[in-house]
């Protein structure tokens, strides 16, 4: 029952994303119906464990949401953006932008940056080739979401759910390397044939570039020039590699790797910056302004998943759902989706499933097992109860039901979970689990 009472809070929500509903009404609203159906105390439910979701999110992701729309805002104000932007139209074509917002955005997702990084280095670019090529900024949402998920479940990679299983399960990040590379070939594949079946359906119903939703948007609505002067694109890349290089050699917070790129795209196009004060300080504000937008759709939901975590039915839905009965790929299978699913997040589904299942991992090949489950992360986490979705969203200028259901459930939801079945059932063809 206590899982039905949550799976039914979570659909609550979604259909109020649905229906565009600000996500700080719609969290509130869906959080105080558990508190009533689980008979907790209101005043300290919405005073001290919504909002202690919501600030904590905030007070753990402001300053690396500001640095990365300062960071975006700073490329677009030098025309730092714009050059790269061209040569990326020049290298993939304006019927090929899908794809090179996939494999961008999956490097650097294998590389181990944060995902908030990655959007905020992606999106600027990416949006100035949708206006470009009179391309429908929908087109970013499915390439970013076919890219982040690829880059996520690669085997050999530092990202932190290969991290988490190698540590839980005693394996090691190249778990289950070859089989799973394949199984991420054909889910690469078969993501770019609906990307593309998708991109040409929203061409034939004339549904080309449109200005942003809302005002979270990272993109601005300037022409892309051909010929405007400006910074080599070279210029543009290596302030982006600078985070990830300092993150992964120097270990340091990401917020530092962040202001790093930050201060290295001042340094490389240091020519180009505005030589007035006015106009750099609009650059910071608008950056505050976005990032201020964006955290607060983020952090909202994440107030109903902190909400969803402290009602007493929860601990015994993840009981039950942890005492499945099946083999044990299968017992991963289901327990990382449904917690996942719950808890709106990959990594506090492993988190809470992987302790637990490490009983089920001694069971059968712990590599098999290992990939099964970061396979499993993946999936039911994108359900419209992930904060990260309402952020993405936002800094698309997209309104969240447009794209859900077409481009976020179809590549990070349903393409997901089949990928880590064809995992499951090629393990069990060649004898592994």
């Amino acid at each position: 029952m206590d899982i039905l009472i949550l799976i039914i809070a979570v659909i609550a929500i979604g259909v109020l994303c649905f229906l565009n509903v600000p996500t700080l009404v719609g969290g509130i609203l869906t959080s105080l119906v558990l508190m009533f159906i689980y008979r907790m105390d209101i005043y300290d439910g919405l005073l001290n464990i919504y909002m202690g979701g919501l600030v904590g999110f905030a007070k753990s992701w402001l300053i690396l949401f500001t640095l990365g729309a300062l960071f975006g805002k700073l490329l677009e104000t030098t025309g730092g953006a714009d050059s790269l932007a061209r040569k990326i139209l020049k290298w993939v074509g304006p019927k090929n932008i899908s794809l090179g917002v996939c494999l961008f955005t999956a490097i650097l997702a294998a590389a181990g940056v944060s995902s908030f990084i990655t959007i905020f280095i992606v999106y600027p670019i990416a949006l100035k080739l949708c206006r470009k090529a009179n391309v429908n900024r929908a087109v970013v949402i499915a390439g970013f979401s076919l890219g982040l998920n690829l880059g996520l479940a690669l085997p050999w990679v530092p990202v932190t759910n290969n991290v988490l299983c190698a540590s839980y399960f005693g394996t090691d990040v190249s778990a289950g390397g070859l089989l799973a590379l394949f199984c991420n070939i054909v889910f690469l594949a078969v993501g770019i044939f609906y990307m593309k079946w998708y991109e040409n359906r929203l061409a034939a119903r004339g549904l080309g570039y449109a200005p942003a939703y809302g005002t979270g948007s990272v993109e601005d609505e300037k022409e892309l020039d051909e010929d405007a002067a400006g910074p080599h694109w070279l210029l543009s890349v290596i302030p982006m590699l600078i985070p990830i290089l300092v993150l992964n050699i120097f270990k340091v917070k990401v917020e530092a790797a962040l202001l790093c790129g930050v201060l290295a795209v001042i340094v490389c196009q240091f020519k180009y910056l505005p030589r007035k004060w006015d106009v750099n300080r609009k650059v910071m504000s608008d950056s505050i302004n976005m990032s201020m937008t964006t955290i607060i759709n983020a952090a909202a939901i994440v107030g109903f998943g902190a909400v969803v975590q402290n009602c007493p039915g929860y601990a015994t839905a993840v009981e039950n759902i942890l005492s499945y009965q099946g083999s044990p790929l299968m017992i991963t299978f289901v327990a990382t989706n449904l917690i996942a699913g719950i808890a709106g997040s990959s990594s506090a589904g492993l988190v809470l499933a992987a302790p637990v299942l490490q009983q089920a991992a001694a069971l059968t090949n712990a590599a098999a097992f290992h990939r099964t489950t970061v396979f499993a992360s993946l999936g039911l986490d994108s359900l419209p109860n992930a904060g990260f979705l309402q952020t993405e969203c936002t800094i698309a200028g997209v309104k969240f039901k447009d794209v859900y259901f077409p481009v976020i459930f179809a590549l990070t939801v349903a393409l997901t979970l089949g990928r880590c079945l064809l995992y499951m059932g090629l393990c069990a063809m060649f004898g592994i689990a």
